[in-house]
């Protein structure tokens, strides 16, 4: 699914991109159509499972994001990943670029 497709109330969103920022509770990821937020809790994530989660998240990784729903947040449309959603890398960027 591409970004511009995303409506709100989606659930079970799946989409790839280029991570372009991030913090500890959001990464914002480009597609060819659009950008957007993806909102993650940490608190539901075990350590094993969050470390993995950190070394995937770097900008310009090329990512997949599975099992997301769509909401409206302060009138911006954002992902937010479910407790068993997975963001897994498809291209790692060279760190020293």
């Amino acid at each position: 699914m591409d970004i511009c497709d995303i409506r709100s109330n989606m659930g079970h969103v799946n989409i790839e991109g280029r991570i372009v920022n991030f913090n500890r509770w959001m990464i914002v990821i480009d597609d060819k159509s659009g950008r957007t937020f993806v909102r993650y809790k940490r608190s539901r994530r075990t350590g094993e499972e969050w470390q993995k989660l950190l070394e995937q998240i770097r900008i310009g990784n090329l990512v997949s994001v599975q099992d997301c729903c769509s909401v409206n947040y302060s009138g911006i449309l954002q992902l937010k990943l479910s407790p068993k959603g997975r963001i897994t890398a498809l291209q790692l960027e060279d760190m020293e670029r």
